[in-house]
Formats: structure tokens, sequence, C-alpha cells
């Protein structure tokens, strides 16, 4: 029989129809269940199943289609085709076609549990990125501490740290910052959600157990998919074989995940480290306490520190993280002392100069150096060694520093990407996503801020409600501002004090402002228009810190407003060879450029002006907001007497303004104040503070005021009476 009269056959036996029917109601099957799968949430083997069953429905309806044929009186066998004398050519063909249709029935679940089950998985798009990554990856987990002293479990804490950073060194092998990793200590959670959480394949747990001068180490590699074991063993030795522990146990991990060792064998340690148990245990409890991030416990490790390098001066590790101790206690937002940056970095200087005499390529020194060097504004010199420190570093908070160069070297463009990479590393820190969520701001990235909100709520709270008003600030909601300070300091976080004075300084709430940070600061000062309290305040702190950026940058904005030029633009040449980050951000530059020329300083003025118009160039090539960008085009256009510009821009920024009524008073704006368009915009911007100054009044003073806020009471007596 040739093939037209097999086609003839088939048409007659309404296969064709049959086979196009049976895809119509395919295809329209899969339209419908894949969105009513993700709507009601229903696990994903379900589409799986239904891809099975239209495989396997395929032969079949082919085998009934040819056999059967449906009449007005029902499902009837097919008639025979043809003459008598075709009718053994027939017979063979419906055997034939019988005997295809069977052998396709038979392969079909083969051919559909390969497809759905057992091919390789195709690469995953940036919009789905897989539920597990591919390269090898291990969580480290805090070891439980079993010894009889719980006063011990600085060992076991410190063991474990010691294990991850060994792990971090090999090439090839993703391993989670320790923030992340210790997130789970004290919890019993199942392998497979700690896995989920930190994105790794494998998850390291043990136990320590110390008696004397003896400690056993149990150490168990765990597949966080199936939660079955892959390696296990216990170490019992002599504490002054610790070190060997460690590195067995990296070794054997490295094996069993098949990653190759950077040197071919097992790990050697670094110079730097000590083969005294007594300063390995000293170190120990320095890191635990440094870990703590309060003054008091940083305090603490400095004495442990010293008291290392006292048993063993040869330990770069122990000397490196002295001076990161050193540097964490002076003032300033992002640390915990009081002592002035001139004074912390002249401390901590000796022990980075010690440890990178000792050990200059190890990991925690590089970074010590870099930090060290990023507080003294030399950004270039950080970023190098940042760089270098990464390579076996896991540490999501040297990801921080980092992207703080990258930011005031102005190169914008990779300041997301690193953000996102020290959350990447450190999915669970609190700090690397508080970093993270003001640079999608930053970015107009507000689709992805609520999520990442989110994500550290669950971590903390209060840090959430923090990240929630600094967002909310960026937004010009100052209602919003204050409500998610008060809620983050309810929680115990008092680090939102002085950004929160600044809100209600702006608002003219004078004696809340005073209430919300007792010591008050020149930045409050110049908010509520007092010139001459915001000058004495700077010029005090500039005396006892003539070196600091941040005290330099309080002093010049209250000369500048103060119309003291030619004081403004000697501060301002101060500030600009600081290097600090604040005297190259375009605001701050124009600013500068503004108070030279008017001190006659043209060559400063200009240069100051072009840095400012180079900086604004690599915002908008980096993809910064629009709104960000048209507040400093404002400025320049201000600045450069393009008035009509500078107002429109002013205009298009003010949504987002977040300064106060004296910041439109500013010597900069002085000929746009005799202009009736800008004179509108200045009235438009004080009905939205009157409107904000009375939701925050409600706030403060109404029945859900918070409870550990006093108020101002004659402010709350007033609005009573009104009422």
């Amino acid at each position: 029989m040739n093939l037209s009269a097999w086609v003839q056959e088939l048409k007659r036996r309404r296969v064709f129809r049959a086979i196009a029917t049976y895809g119509i109601v395919a295809f329209a099957l899969l339209q419908v269940i894949e969105p009513v799968m993700h709507g009601l949430g229903l696990p994903d083997w379900i589409l799986t199943a239904v891809v099975i069953g239209l495989g396997l429905g395929f032969p079949i309806t082919v085998l009934v289609a040819w056999a059967y044929d449906w009449k007005p009186t029902g499902l009837e066998r097919a008639d025979e085709p043809g003459p008598a004398s075709a009718g053994g050519a027939a017979a063979r063909t419906w055997r034939r076609l019988a005997l295809t249709a069977f052998g396709l029935l038979l392969a079909a679940p083969v051919t559909t549990y390969y497809l759905a089950f057992r091919a390789p998985s195709r690469p995953a798009t940036a919009a789905s990125p897989p539920s597990a990554p591919a390269a090898p990856s291990v969580a480290v987990l805090p070891f439980v501490n079993l010894s009889d002293d719980p006063g011990t479990e600085y060992f076991s804490d410190g063991l474990s740290e010691e294990i991850l950073n060994a792990l971090a060194q090999i090439p090839g092998l993703r391993v989670p910052a320790r923030t992340s990793s210790f997130a789970f200590k004290g919890k019993s959670q199942d392998v497979a959600r700690i896995g989920e959480a930190l994105r790794v394949s494998s998850i390291l747990e043990g136990s320590v157990r110390r008696a004397g001068d003896r400690v056993r180490v149990t150490a168990q590699l765990v597949n966080a998919a199936d939660g079955y074991h892959v390696w296990s063993q216990t170490f019992d030795r002599q504490l002054k074989d610790v070190f060997a522990i460690q590195d067995e146990i990296a070794a054997a991990i490295a094996g069993a995940l098949q990653v190759r060792l950077a040197s071919g064998g097992a790990p050697s340690r670094q110079p730097g480290s000590t083969s005294s148990a007594e300063a390995y245990e000293a170190y120990l409890r320095g890191r635990h306490a440094l870990n703590e991030r309060t003054r008091q416990a940083i305090e603490a490790s400095q004495g442990h520190f010293r008291r290392a390098v006292e048993i063993d001066p040869g330990y770069a590790v122990a000397w490196a993280d002295l001076a990161i101790a050193t540097l964490l206690l002076q003032r300033g937002q992002a640390t915990y002392g009081d002592a002035t940056p001139q004074e912390a970095l002249s401390r901590a200087r000796p022990f980075i100069d010690r440890a990178r005499a000792l050990a200059p390529d190890h990991p925690e020194v590089l970074a010590a150096a870099g930090f060290a060097e990023h507080e003294a504004g030399r950004e270039q010199e950080a970023l190098a060694l940042f760089d270098r420190a990464l390579v076996g570093n896991p540490s999501s908070e040297l990801r921080i520093w980092r992207r703080m160069a990258i930011e005031n070297l102005g190169r914008y463009d990779e300041i997301l990407a690193a953000a996102a990479d020290a959350v990447r590393v450190d999915p669970l820190s609190k700090l690397a996503l508080l970093n993270y969520i003001p640079t999608l701001q930053l970015f107009g990235r507000d689709q992805e801020i609520a999520p990442a909100v989110e994500r550290l709520q669950k971590l903390d709270g209060a840090w959430a409600a923090w990240a929630s008003g600094w967002i909310s600030l960026g937004r010009g909601e100052r209602p919003e501002t204050v409500r998610h300070f008060l809620s983050a300091m309810r929680q115990g976080l008092d680090r939102p004090a002085p950004q929160l004075a600044g809100v209600l300084a702006t608002l003219g709430l004078r004696e809340e402002a005073a209430q919300a940070f007792p010591p008050g600061a020149a930045k409050v000062s110049m908010a509520l228009g007092d010139l001459l309290r915001a000058l004495e305040l700077a010029r005090r702190a500039a005396r006892d810190d003539p070196a600091d950026p941040e005290t330099l940058s309080d002093l010049f904005g209250a000369l500048y407003a103060s119309g003291q030029a030619g004081e403004a633009a000697a501060t301002a040449q101060r500030l600009w060879a600081s290097g600090h980050g604040d005297a190259h951000h375009p605001l701050s530059l124009t600013f500068m450029a503004d108070a030279a020329r008017a001190a006659g300083q043209v060559e400063a003025a200009a240069r100051y002006r072009a840095e400012a118009g180079r900086r604004l160039e690599l915002f908008e090539r980096a993809g910064v907001a629009p709104a960000i960008l048209a507040g400093i085009r404002g400025m320049l256009a201000a600045f450069d007497e393009r008035d009509e510009e500078a107002v429109r821009f002013m205009e298009a920024a003010l949504p987002i303004f977040a300064g106060a009524r004296t910041d439109l008073d500013q010597p900069l704006f002085s000929r746009l104040q005799r202009r009736a368009d800008y004179l509108a915009l200045v009235k438009r911007f004080e009905a939205a503070l009157a409107r904000q100054r009375a939701e925050v009044d409600h706030l403060l003073c109404g029945p859900e005021r918070p409870a550990a806020w006093p108020s101002a009471p004659r402010r709350c007596r007033a609005l009573a009476a009104v009422r």
C-alpha cells in the first residue's frame, strides 16, 4: 500500500480530525491549568502530571480513532476499506498501524518520564533564579556548645567561624558570611529551609565539648535538599591540636563536595595565625565580643586582643582585629564610641602597621588596612585593599566598606551591584539589607524596596522601621518618617535619634527635636533657622576635632548660610582636601563653588563647579532616580544663573525634598527670591510643611501618642484647646 493510500485511509477513518481535536483540547488545557495552578498556590508537580497525562493520551487517541468511529448510533468499529480484492492489503495496513500505535503507547511513558524528570535542566534566566545554586556551596552553622560551662560558648562559635573562613578561601566553593549562618543559632529548623534561606546545597553542623585541655569536635555535612548525611567525623584531641582539626574539617568537606583546593592538598594555615592555644583562646574571646557590636562589648574585645598579642606578638590577625575594634570606637552614625575619628585612626595605625609587617596578604589584615584608609579619606588605596581582601573573606561588612569607597570615588554605576553583592553573600545580615534598601531608592528601584524591607522585618523589626523611615524621608513624607523612627526607638534602637531630631527641626518643632536628641547638633539648629547657635556648635566641634570631615562639613554649612563667604571658602578647601565623600557630592560641591566665588576664589569655584558637573554626568549614566537628578540640575542652574531652568528643575524635585524651609534661603538662591515663580514654589513648600507639621502634632499629642514620648506639653495643651 503506497503513501497516498495510507493518507486516504487515515482521512477516511478521521484520524487527522481526531489528532487536530486532541491538539486543540490539549493546548487549551495547558493555557488554563498554569494560571489556575499558580493562582491557587498549587504545587508544581500538578503541571508535570498534566503533561504526562497528555503524553499518554496521544497514542491512545490515535489508536482509538483508527479502530473506531463516532456515529449517531454511538461508538462503532470502523468499516474495513475497499473491495474484497483489496481486503488482504487493507488488513495488513491496519495491523501495521495498530502495531505502530501500540509502540507509541509503550514509548510515551518512557519519553515523558525522561523529559519531565531526567532531562538536563535548562539554565535559569535572570527573571527566574534557580532555587539552589549550581556551584558547590556550604553554610557553616554555629557548632553547639556541649561543654559543662556555658561561658565557653565563645570557643564553639569561634571554631565555627574559623572553619567558615578556611572554607571561604577554597576556590570554587561559595560560603555564606557569618551573620547569615549564625542567624540560625539556637533555632531548630529543617535543613531544607536553612538551605533555601541561604541558597546553599550543603549544611555543615556540629558540636564542641571541651573539658580542660581536651576538646571533642563532632562535624557532619548534610545535603540540604534531602537531609541525608554526606560526611561526618568526630575529632578527639588536645586543645593545642584545634588548628589541625579546623584544617582537617575544611579538607574533608572540600573532598566531600569535590572542590579543588588551591594548593592541591589540605589547606595550610596562613602566615599571621598562631600556634599558641592560649593566644588563640584569647583571640576567640575577642572575636566573640567584637561581633556583639555594642560599645561595651567592643571595649572588652580590645582587652582580649591585647592579651592575644601579648602571648604571641606574631599573631597578625589579632593585631588586625584590635585595629578594627579601635576604629569602631569612634563617634559616628555607623560606629559605637566617642573618640574623634583622628584619635581613633592614630591609635589604630600602629596595630595595622604591625599586622601588615607580619602577614601583608592575610584577608583580615587587608580588610583592617582598607578600613583605616577609608577612614583617612584615601579611598583609592582603601578600594585596592578591599578587593584583595575579598578573595578569602566572606564578610558582608567588608563589602559594605567597599561600597562606601566606591561611592566616594564617584563610581556610581557600581554602587547598586556592590550593595546587592553584600546581601547575596550575607542574605540574613541586617546591616547589608539596611544599606541595600536606600540604594534601591537612589536608583529608582521602588518595586524592590517593599520585599527588601519585609526581609529585614523578619530579622529585626526595629531595623526595618529604621530603614522604612529613611525611605519615607527620601520621598518627602515627614510624618511617616517620624512614625517609623519612633517605632524603631520604642523597640530599643537609639540610632535614629539624631535623624529624628533633624526631621522634627525641619518641621519647626524645636522642643520635640530637643527631646529626640538632647545633645543637639549644628544640623538641627540649621534646620530651625538658628544660625548663631548652629555656628557656635560647629565651631566648638571643630576645635575638638579640626580634621573630622563631618565636623568640617557642618562648619562649612553654618558659615555659608551665615554669609561668611571668606571663612566658608577656606573651610571648603580643607573639606576638599580631606577626600571625604560628602565633599564630593554634587550638592555640596555647588555650595562650595558659590562660597569660593563670593570670596573671590575664581579658580577654586571653577574647580568645584566642574567636579559637580562631572559627578552629575556620572549620576545620569548610572541611572539615578530622575527626581534626585532634577534637584542637582536645579542647583547647578542656579549657580550658572540660568534662573528659569533652576526653578523648573527645583519644582520637579520638590515632592521628594527632605530639607528645611531655611534651605530655600541659602545665598545660592538669593537672586531667585526676586522671581515670582520661585516665591510661588516656596509658598507651596511652606503649605506642605504646615500640613505635615499638623499630622506630626496629632501623632505626638493625640490619643495614639507613643507611650515613651513625652512631647512638648505647651504644644499639646494648645492643640487640645483648639480641639
